[in-house]
């Protein structure tokens, strides 16, 4: 039960983190790239064109969901290199790929 919840703890703070971070990168990468601040308040949404709004969507999903995957895996590695059991890994030669 400890090795469950010592994952789940783990797992969470792996995923709130990398996703603030995956956030505040794109919106630095956005303001960047367009001299303007990220779409997101509804107010700012209205005043973007339906393509910026949709490359905003399509840019910050795929850094957020890579971004959290690739955190997680590592998370994962170094949970199982300290002993503990990360469910749903059958074995730890597959993450090291």
């Amino acid at each position: 039960m400890k090795n469950s919840l010592s994952w789940t703890v783990t797992s969470a703070l792996t995923l709130l983190v990398s996703g603030a971070i995956a956030e505040k990168a794109v919106a630095i990468g956005w303001q960047a790239v367009t001299g303007r601040p990220a779409p997101r308040e509804e107010d700012q949404v209205l005043s973007y064109r339906l393509g910026e709004v949709v490359a905003f969507a399509v840019i910050s999903g795929a850094v957020m969901t890579l971004t959290r995957q690739l955190t997680l895996r590592q998370a994962a590695k170094v949970h199982a290199r300290r002993g503990g059991v990360v469910p749903g890994m059958s074995e730890a030669p597959a993450l090291e790929a």
